[in-house]
């Protein structure tokens, strides 16, 4: 099977700055109203810090416990928050285990709001270590990962602790990274040998991601050649296929070429509405390039099935 996109434009409509981009604190106290944490139109929060436990005495009440913080915190409200136009702070024990027993405990949540078209075109780098917590990557909503470079193994000696082993690499990496993230919205990287194998024994490794956020309302075409393999068509979870236009067919001479045409005003009617029925707001969808599906709109012409579409989110 095969998938073929084709970026057909993509208008970028540049923003006023904000101007207010000064670090913001937020607080959510356990016991109490969840607490929701936005930004502007077109802006999106840049976790700096965050953790849930209890690092005052006097906030949320008193307590002299003071040195109470859960390990996996930074991790779990990144997730939920970067990238965000906006994430609700729940502080709860079911959300990041109990630090400290019998004390009432808070999130404290440093961040900036900043201009979601950095997103857009800028390479970004994620680092995820051997033997320490996943990294979570996502891109602000309307946006998709499109992985530049990746691997598995240890380039520089002094990342993810200090080792002389710096010419180690997994060879089968790129791939399977860009299997998890390629054009999703958001992937975990676990930087461990059960994923990867181990391509250097006895040396910490990690991941290095090189990637950008691009948008994923972008017009993409699709193509499914007569005699060849069915062509499958999906878009990121969350996401379904809007289809633009579609035909069975031929209307040039280039397209799924093998042998001379001459015919490039032949489309099966009624095609667009099977497509558009087979494809229209699902996830995935299959592409069959054959006369029992369309009939033969023109006897002798190798035809194919054509469908512009772009993936829009999923709205429940």
């Amino acid at each position: 099977m095969r998938v073929i996109f084709t970026t057909v434009s993509v208008v970028l409509f540049l923003l006023p700055v904000w101007t207010d981009a000064t670090q913001h604190t937020s607080f959510a106290c356990e016991h109490q109203t969840p607490v929701r944490v936005s930004c502007p139109a077109h802006y999106v929060i840049d976790v700096q810090d965050a953790f849930y436990g209890r690092l005052e005495k006097d906030r949320c009440g008193w307590n002299k416990n003071d040195h109470c913080k859960a390990g996996n915190s930074l991790t779990i409200i990144k997730e939920n928050c970067q990238n965000e136009n906006s994430c609700v702070l729940k502080a709860h024990n079911s959300v990041f285990g109990d630090p400290c027993g019998g004390v009432v405990k808070y999130i404290k949540f440093v961040y900036e709001c900043v201009p979601e078209e950095l997103y857009f075109g800028e390479t970004q780098t994620v680092y995820a270590c051997e033997h320490e917590t996943p990294e979570h990557v996502r891109c602000p909503e309307y946006y998709v990962i499109d992985v530049i470079d990746a691997f598995y193994g240890r380039q520089e000696k002094d990342r993810c602790g200090w080792n002389a082993n710096d010419q180690c690499k997994a060879g089968s990496s790129l791939s399977k990274i860009k299997q998890n993230c390629q054009y999703e919205n958001s992937c975990t990287l676990k930087a461990h040998n059960s994923v990867f194998g181990d391509p250097c024994r006895g040396v910490v490794k990690y991941i290095k991601l090189i990637y950008q956020c691009v948008p994923i309302e972008e017009e993409r075409v699709a193509i499914a050649c007569e005699h060849e393999a069915d062509v499958t068509v999906s878009c990121p979870h969350g996401y379904v296929i809007s289809v633009y236009e579609a035909f069975y067919g031929r209307d040039d001479l280039t397209m799924c070429y093998r042998y001379a045409q001459t015919n490039t005003n032949c489309k099966a009617k009624g095609s667009y509405e099977k497509i558009r029925h087979a494809c229209d707001y699902k996830n995935s969808c299959v592409l069959w390039a054959k006369n029992s599906k369309f009939g033969d709109p023109c006897h002798g012409v190798r035809k194919f099935v054509k469908m512009n579409y772009s993936c829009i989110p999923q709205y429940h």
